[in-house]
């Protein structure tokens, strides 16, 4: 999926699976969290702001420790927070927990 979004192919990255979760299933919080940033960052790709941030919100989820130093994970925020106008109850929270300043 990374390889995908990295190469500019976010519909091919979001057509590897159908149920995400189902597919993570079993897996560490080590693999699924990153997994989760990356199919954000093919969401952010295509327009998909609200997906992003859900997708995000699973990493925080998932393994917060991560998902708060995590190169990608602190990207996708940071666009997401700057492409939403309005107050977001999701993009209030998560800035005092990842030191990111909005």
């Amino acid at each position: 999926m990374a390889t995908y979004v990295d190469l500019g192919r976010p519909h091919e990255a979001l057509g590897l699976t159908d149920d995400l979760s189902a597919s993570l299933a079993g897996l560490p919080a080590t693999r699924t969290a990153p997994t989760y940033i990356n199919a954000a960052r093919a969401k952010l790709d295509v327009g998909d702001r609200d997906g992003a941030l859900e997708d995000l919100a699973r990493a925080w989820d998932i393994a917060p420790q991560m998902a708060r130093i995590h190169p990608m994970g602190r990207e996708v925020f940071r666009v997401v927070s700057s492409l939403h106008r309005r107050s977001n109850p999701g993009l209030v929270k998560r800035p005092k927990l990842s030191g990111i300043a909005l």
